[in-house]
């Protein structure tokens, strides 16, 4: 079964796998590529890929080495995998007659070493594999084959979400395109079943019949269809059941929320037992008919000029009624265009020429306009144009009324700078008199509210837009503020005339008399809905980020215990077998075994300590260290990676820098081996120096120099600018020579960033690089220092020892390095155990495992400390933890315990830790 036709069929066409996973690669942020150089990182293997089947092909959708993209089943390793629907796994294919011959063996990349784990549906069905290849024989142990069937899951996970987010992004645009287009329509949209019942309206309805969506939702039309048009719409529907026609047009009144009355046509389309319908506000031209049909009866007593125009726009008749308003008689104007005639300096001819045009094109239009008289005086005139058409649908006459509204536009004027403000604004003005009672209102707020004037003159608007909400005491102090001649600004949730909710911020200002006392006041009502949206949805942003943010945190916990653990184990036990005497023969063997260990280490802790830094869960500490003494001490363990690359490493230090510093001597440590170790792989038989120069020197702080350079491979110009991102290297192949896995400078970059300091980078390709920066330090008393691992024993001896642990690993190490030192040393594998023998035994100091099953080390601790009696308040309790979360650093001190040793330990440093306690020189945790 093909991918294509198993994962990601959909809609009218099957979208292939290499597509549909292809297509969100880039938008699940190179996951792939993550998962890829992750399993390669931890296996320590130069190859890895994934696989995805589509009927007989096997085509590579990702690795980190370049290997043939489109292999047949046959000629692949991976159809064992497919085969046995399990791990599978190929020592050394040079070895195994079914491979020896297969091109990726006997060609490049000469593939010795091979192991896969299928990739399957939610059916069981196999689609692809994640594969190791090496080009050396290798063989999993069985830890390292459940984590690699872990990271196929990953994979699975990965597809899975590309699939479900592709369509979920196609389904949500075409519902949004189809969402923006019924918005930004004017008419009604409506989708109604043949029981009545709508199913969706769009936001025209509260335009045009004041419903908002959800009462409109629940509306039954015949409920709202004006009585005398009832058996129309009743009709209608008769012929939609019967199936007489699919496609109708039918024009019917309907009564608004508001109770008045609006013509709407509608255009209905009958489909899958569904109505589909659109709607269009007619009342205007209705009006219009409706006028004209009344017009010929009463053109000839009514108070408003009538004027009857021919095709031409040509005046053929006017009323007396005209001719007292503009002072022109028919004689005066017949024959000629009204235009002409009652235009004068000041009007808009502009405006003119539009309503001709309007004319021309069959269209009626209602105007304003400042004219003339005939004695020249300027009258203003409201003109409704009417075109009457004959049966050819060409213009046979025009019917005009002319109203004076002179007056109107007089009181207008006296009003300008008011109407200029509160029309030209979409925010709602309400002038109130001395006591707050609304007397005047703009557009804007009776749209905002949804409330006439008539329907607030003489109330509070908070009385009547806020009564059901909990503002009231804002609103009192608010009114308060204003009797006292004080402006104010609320911000206030309200509720409009149809119900539904609205942010408002209301702008008070008093207007005061020449006495002193309030006369009037002016508010200025905006929505602000959006922007506390806005507010609403940026709170449970963060909120949500807290919680992905808990969730890497507990990520990290995880990760750092599962791969610390078994660190811990080899790490330890090759200390103990170097201590141990070994052969002669043994010695580089268990040195390559221990430098293996410590090198994934540090890959590991390059990993989670980017992750932490990433999610701001870093933070420096705070100890005396003697920076010469750390100098020293890389400079030593540096010694056997130089020698083999033929180097010579200088360490060149400023004796005036002070002995004694205070700082974060584990991150400088970090900082300081990334640049050495990246020194030393890129330089052969070349000398690579550290320099620490004093540049500062105060009374409390010193700023000193640090300066790494080599004479190696050098670094390409264009290439310096970015060789501190993320898994990015200077040159492509610079992975497969010398290793890495280009986290190293970027860690470093942020480290030195918590320290306040910046990279400066030297380079010439071919010549040698030269990394620096600059860290202030505070000044630190002296302090003796810490014993070796041949003196201080005799502190020791005698001392009873409990270590806690469900790992009986840890425990044999932990027992085999402390027995040497003359400790006592007794276990337990879980919390019960421990308090018991506690309760029954004394002990000097208990080491404690974090992560144990029943109870864990934080409540083991809890638990001891609540007993009664000074010697279990006092008892040391360091934990042994694989975790390097700050937040479990604060639980170590609220539970109890006296400090804690990461996982895997050096032996040097846990001799050091119990020579503090044990002499009492100083806790290593204090409480703020």
């Amino acid at each position: 079964m093909s991918l294509s036709s198993g994962l990601y069929s959909g809609g009218d066409r099957n979208l292939h796998a290499a597509d549909a996973v292809g297509s969100g690669y880039a938008a699940e942020d190179k996951s792939f590529e993550r998962l890829t150089q992750l399993t390669s990182a931890i296996f320590n293997i130069p190859i890895v890929c994934i696989t995805l089947l589509d009927k007989d092909r096997q085509w590579v959708k990702y690795s980190n080495c370049v290997i043939p993209q489109d292999i047949s089943i046959e000629n692949f390793l991976c159809r064992y995998t497919l085969n046995n629907l399990e791990l599978f796994e190929v020592p050394d294919a040079l070895e195994d007659n079914r491979f020896s011959n297969l091109r990726l063996v006997t060609q490049e990349p000469f593939v010795r070493y091979y192991a896969g784990v299928p990739l399957t549906d939610a059916k069981g069905e196999v689609f692809g594999t994640l594969s190791l290849f090496d080009i050396k024989p290798r063989e999993l142990h069985e830890d390292q084959k459940e984590i690699l069937m872990g990271l196929a899951s990953q994979v699975m996970v990965t597809i899975e979400l590309v699939k479900k987010q592709q369509l979920l992004d196609y389904n949500t645009w075409r519902f949004q395109e189809l969402l923006e287009i019924t918005k930004v329509s004017p008419e009604i949209h409506c989708v109604m079943d043949f029981n009545g019942k709508i199913r969706y309206i769009n936001e025209a309805v509260t335009s045009l019949l004041d419903y908002d969506i959800e009462e409109a939702m629940n509306l039954n039309p015949l409920h709202i269809c004006y009585e005398d048009d009832i058996p129309l719409m009743l009709e209608t529907i008769r012929k939609v059941f019967k199936g007489r026609e699919r496609e109708f047009r039918v024009d019917f009144r309907l009564v608004t929320k508001k109770n008045t009355v609006k013509w709407i046509s509608w255009n209905l389309v009958a489909k899958s037992n569904r109505l589909y319908i659109y709607g269009r506000d007619i009342t205007v031209s209705k009006r219009v008919e409706a006028e004209l049909t009344k017009l010929s009866f009463v053109a000839s007593k009514v108070n408003n000029g009538v004027i009857i125009n021919d095709a031409n726009n040509r005046v053929t008749w006017v009323n007396d009624a005209f001719e007292k308003i503009t002072g022109f008689t028919l004689e005066d104007l017949k024959g000629k265009r009204l235009g002409d005639m009652i235009n004068g300096p000041n009007t808009d001819l502009a405006l003119l020429e539009r309503v001709r045009e309007l004319t021309e094109q069959r269209q009626s239009f209602t105007i304003d306009m400042l004219a003339y008289r005939k004695d020249k005086q300027e009258i203003w005139l409201s003109v409704y144009n009417t075109v009457v058409m004959n049966d050819q649908g060409e213009v046979d006459t025009e019917v005009e009324i002319i109203i004076d509204i002179t007056e109107k536009k007089r009181a207008e004027k006296e009003l300008q700078v008011l109407s200029l403000v509160a029309s030209k604004t979409d925010t709602g003005v309400s002038l109130q008199d001395k006591e707050g009672n609304i007397t005047w209102v703009n557009q804007s707020l009776e749209r905002l509210t949804g409330y006439s004037l008539e329907e607030l003159r003489g109330r509070m608007l908070g009385d009547v837009i806020s009564s059901h909400f909990e503002d009231q005491e804002l609103i009192a102090d608010a009114r308060a503020k204003s009797k006292n001649n004080q402006s104010y600004t609320i911000e206030v949730l309200a509720e409009k005339k149809d119900g539904s909710a609205v942010w408002l911020s209301v702008s008070n200002t008093p207007i005061i008399d020449s006495k002193g006392v309030v006369e009037r006041q002016i508010e200025l009502i905006s929505d602000i809905t959006q922007r506390k949206q806005v507010e609403k949805e940026t709170i449970e942003a963060k909120e949500q980020a807290l919680k992905l943010s808990q969730a890497k945190e507990m990520f990290l916990s995880v990760m750092s215990h599962e791969i610390r653990t078994p660190l811990n184990a080899v790490i330890g036990m090759t200390h103990l077998l170097l201590d141990n005497d070994p052969k002669s023969s043994q010695i580089d063997d268990l040195n390559l075994l221990k430098f293996s260990g410590e090198n994934l280490l540090h890959i590991i802790n390059d990993i989670l300590d980017f992750t932490k830094m990433e999610t701001g869960k870093m933070e420096l500490e705070v100890f005396p260290f003697n920076l010469k003494t750390l100098a020293n001490d890389i400079i030593n363990s540096l010694q056997v990676n130089v020698r083999k690359r033929g180097n010579e490493l200088v360490l060149k230090y400023d004796p005036a820098i002070p002995d004694m510093l205070t700082g974060d001597k584990s991150r400088l440590y970090q900082v300081l081996m990334n640049f050495l170790g990246n020194a030393i792989k890129f330089t052969d038989h070349g000398v690579v120096q550290l320099r620490m120069m004093l540049l500062e020197n105060h009374e409390r702080k010193v700023k000193v120099r640090f300066e790494i350079e080599d004479n190696g491979i050098g670094i390409p110009k264009d290439k310096q600018h970015y060789i501190f991102e993320v898994f990015t290297q200077a040159k492509t192949d610079i992975s497969r020579k010398y290793g890495g896995t280009g986290l190293g400078l970027a860690i470093t970059k942020k480290l030195l960033k918590l320290f306040n300091s910046e990279i400066t980078v030297e380079s010439e390709e071919g010549q040698g690089t030269t990394f620096s920066f600059e860290i202030t330090f505070n000044k630190a008393a002296e302090q003796s220092d810490q014993p070796g691992l041949d003196n201080g024993i005799s502190i020791f001896i005698g001392r009873r020892i409990l270590v806690v642990d469900d790992n009986d690993i840890n425990i044999l190490i932990a027992k085999r390095i402390l027995s040497k030192w003359g400790l006592e040393v007794e276990s337990a594998i879980n919390g019960y155990e421990a308090i018991e023998k506690i309760m029954k035994e004394n002990f000097d100091l208990i080491f404690m495992d974090i992560k144990m099953p029943g109870i864990d080390g934080f409540e083991t601790t809890s638990i001891i400390r609540d007993i009664r009696g000074d010697y279990y308040k006092s008892l040391p309790i360091i934990a042994l933890t694989a975790s390097t979360l700050k937040n479990d650093h604060f639980k170590f001190i609220q539970c109890g315990m006296n400090g804690h040793v990461l996982k895997p330990f050096n032996p040097d440093e846990i001799k050091n830790l119990l020579y503090d306690v044990f002499s009492e020189q100083y806790p290593l945790y204090q409480k703020d």
